[in-house]
């Protein structure tokens, strides 16, 4: 590894919210991984949700875009990155670590 960046985000949502942020890479062979940090209820009720998952990344294999949740991932040539939060009846904090290794 030879170099590493961290970001991190939140969301609020009541009864929901989706939040994206795509993060640009100097096309660098990268592992990205994404993961939550904290997530509250807001609402009187009990049933709350929050998700982090990783929906597009653009690198040398060309644009892919993921529908399940992904929290990790590793492209060669990657030149962005977009995730998503979600939540429901929550706050959420999720970060995003980015790993290069050229």
């Amino acid at each position: 590894m030879v170099g590493q960046q961290a970001y991190g985000w939140w969301a609020w949502g009541s009864p929901a919210y989706l939040y994206q942020a795509t993060v640009q890479v100097d096309n660098r062979d990268t592992f990205a991984e994404v993961a939550l940090g904290r997530v509250n209820f807001v609402d009187s009720g009990e049933n709350f949700y929050a998700a982090v998952t990783i929906l597009q990344v653009v690198s040398a294999n060309g644009t892919e875009n993921f529908t399940d949740e992904l929290q990790a991932i590793y492209r060669n040539g990657m030149t962005s990155i977009t995730m998503q939060i979600t939540v429901i009846s929550a706050f959420a904090n999720a970060r995003m670590m980015l790993n290069y290794w050229s």
